[in-house]
């Protein structure tokens, strides 16, 4: 018994851990908080040097955060074309040219998503605005 027992525990560990080395391996995101939103930022992608900005008049809220980094620009496409929508955001915009803007709306708030190139790096700038703030 004990035996059949260790052998299942070893084949899920065997089956789990490069499940995890994959999911690793897709370097996953985080959420950063732009103007009391969070939206998800791919790990790859570093915060600019600039404090984000953001500006509260009469309820109206809007904010705006700059990143950087070496992710293609179709795959940082993708990922808000997947993500937004996964979190209740719908799709307003979507205007490819070279690089790319999104937007996004939810509860009052929309959210542009600014992809482009410059030099060697992938820029991406995200804005929030709306009321409710």
């Amino acid at each position: 018994m004990l035996t059949r027992r260790y052998h299942r525990s070893l084949s899920l560990l065997v089956l789990t851990i490069p499940l995890l080395l994959m999911f690793a391996a897709c370097g996953g995101s985080r959420d950063e908080t732009i103007s009391d939103v969070a939206i998800p930022v791919p790990n790859a992608m570093k915060k600019g040097s600039d404090k984000p900005a953001e500006i509260s008049i009469l309820g109206f809220g809007a904010g705006q955060a700059s990143f950087h980094g070496s992710m293609d620009t179709d795959k940082l496409i993708e990922f808000y074309k997947k993500e937004m929508p996964a979190r209740g955001w719908q799709t307003n915009m979507n205007l490819r040219s070279g690089g790319a803007v999104l937007a996004f709306s939810k509860a009052g708030k929309s959210v542009m998503v600014g992809i482009g190139k410059q030099n060697d790096e992938t820029l991406l700038t995200l804005t929030v605005s709306g009321m409710g703030r």
